[in-house]
């Protein structure tokens, strides 16, 4: 009884904490990025990223680059930061909408490829209003900082993901050139993870579930072990107990 009690109460403590968490734990939204650079090979340049409201009336936004990984090629540091922008490549890079231009651009020597997550959150992702929404925009510059590469787009973007006012988010990439329709850059919406407060849920229903069938085991050990000290009074034949292990969540 004491045990129950113990593992009651411990599963109770999970579930409020998650139910606290429940109201300020957004996961965001998540894109998996990555650029084919293989004809840039060795060529010395830039990336630059950007993240940048439409106007002043936008929601505040966060865009956080993370995981970033490379095949071949060598990055420089650090990141040359612009507006509301922090951070530095392999590590996380955070830009924030609270101004015009928000820009982290950072040398780099191109190989075959490079990829990263790209993270939206923020009021705008969470509680989304208004006319105004914000853009991120990924360009590859040549060792002038000047020159786009592999991209059609006026502005030099290879990649660009809209986060609309309505919270939506538009994805565009670019071909690469005048007579190659390929686009250099791969955008897709990363699986969902489920929040904390839902894994916290879960297993205090599968807790309760174990401790309501450890109860009715024991219950009816009583009543059979009662039943057997008990014969001829008119209960039918002897009953012979059983013995049981409660069946327990298996963990995944």
């Amino acid at each position: 009884m004491l045990k129950r009690q113990l593992v009651c109460a411990i599963a109770g403590a999970l579930l409020h904490l998650g139910l606290l968490g429940a109201g300020s734990a957004h996961a965001g939204i998540t894109f998996n990025v990555s650029v084919d650079t293989s004809s840039l090979n060795t060529q010395s340049g830039f990336l630059d990223f950007q993240f940048n409201p439409g106007d002043s009336t936008a929601l505040a936004a966060t865009a956080s680059v993370t995981l970033f990984q490379t095949v071949g090629g060598i990055l420089s540091q650090p990141a040359m930061l612009t507006g509301d922008a922090a951070g530095s490549l392999p590590g996380t890079l955070t830009l924030q909408n609270g101004t015009p231009l928000n820009e982290a651009n950072q040398g780099f020597t191109f190989g075959n490829s490079f990829s990263f997550n790209l993270t939206l959150s923020g009021p705008a992702v969470d509680n989304p209003g208004g006319t105004a929404g914000s853009t991120f925009a990924l360009s590859l510059y040549a060792a002038d900082d000047i020159t786009p590469l592999l991209t059609t787009d006026p502005n030099g973007s290879v990649a660009t993901i809209d986060l609309n006012a309505n919270g939506s988010t538009s994805v565009f990439t670019f071909p690469q050139s005048p007579t190659d329709n390929t686009p250099v850059a791969t955008v897709t919406l990363a699986g969902a993870v489920p929040e904390p407060s839902s894994m916290v849920l879960g297993l205090f229903a599968a807790m309760c579930a174990g401790l309501i069938n450890l109860g009715s085991l024991g219950g009816q050990r009583a009543r059979q072990e009662q039943t057997k000290s008990c014969p001829g009074i008119g209960l039918g034949p002897l009953l012979t107990a059983e013995r049981h292990s409660p069946t327990w969540p298996q963990r995944e």
